[in-house]
């Protein structure tokens, strides 16, 4: 397994995925609740009730557009209230007048690396 290689700081292994990528890393969250420092599902969703086996520590930054069209914004935000419900703290932020696309203001985010590069288990 690659996490058994010496160069692997295994307490900053990210998830982060757009579209159906953004599902999968909410998945993967549920799945594999301990394995991650931070998520970034973009434009993803997931059935609200699973989050309930997210990690209380894992960093979660959400992204989504208000105007997609394929991926339904409500899922972003469903979500990040399921996340607070269980005490998370998540980011979540919403491009207004964004259509499916809202990885391009994602990664144009002036902090997107900073962040996910300052998060640790």
């Amino acid at each position: 397994m690659y996490m058994n290689n010496d160069n692997v700081d295994v307490n900053r292994i990210y998830v982060m995925g757009l579209s159906m990528g953004g599902m999968g890393t909410f998945d993967l969250l549920c799945r594999f609740p301990d394995l991650f420092a931070a998520a970034i599902p973009i434009c993803g969703g997931i059935n609200p009730e699973r989050l309930e086996k997210a990690s209380p520590t894992t960093a979660i930054t959400i992204y989504h557009g208000d105007k997609d069209d394929a991926v339904f914004v409500e899922n972003s935000r469903a979500a990040y209230r399921a996340l607070k419900k269980i005490g998370k703290t998540p980011r979540y932020i919403e491009f207004p007048g964004c259509g499916h696309n809202s990885w391009d203001p994602a990664f144009n985010q002036p902090d997107f690396l900073e962040w996910l590069f300052r998060q640790s288990k």
